[in-house]
């Protein structure tokens, strides 16, 4: 039997600019409905290989809306890679400055650049 997409998944199209995105976590429902591009929701209640990813063969953005989850965050990025994503970026909703919500950093990452 073959998998089914995620929800709004059908409306993903390949276009450069959007690339696949995708919204996890308890705000991802609410997340996806502020946008106007098609943003693809994980379900809490689903497990990210229960679907079949579409692709467009470029990069895949993950949105974490909500609590940290580093297992279902990791699982969902290697369903992406798995489904042909060139590379997986994730922002945490948890990690992002009240300040100015465009500003981002990962320390993680912040080490790897040092």
């Amino acid at each position: 039997m073959s998998k089914r997409l995620p929800p709004f998944g059908k409306q993903f199209k390949p276009i450069p600019a959007n690339g696949v995105q995708v919204a996890t976590g308890p705000g991802a429902w609410a997340f996806q409905r502020s946008h106007s591009s098609p943003i693809m929701v994980l379900p809490e209640d689903a497990s990210p290989y229960d679907f079949r990813w579409p692709s467009d063969g470029g990069p895949a953005l993950i949105h974490e809306r909500g609590t940290y989850d580093d297992h279902r965050l990791d699982a969902l990025a290697n369903a992406l890679l798995r489904a042909g994503a060139s590379s997986v970026v994730a922002i945490r909703e948890a990690l992002l400055d009240e300040r100015d919500p465009r500003l981002f950093y990962d320390k993680e990452v912040i080490r790897a650049a040092a």
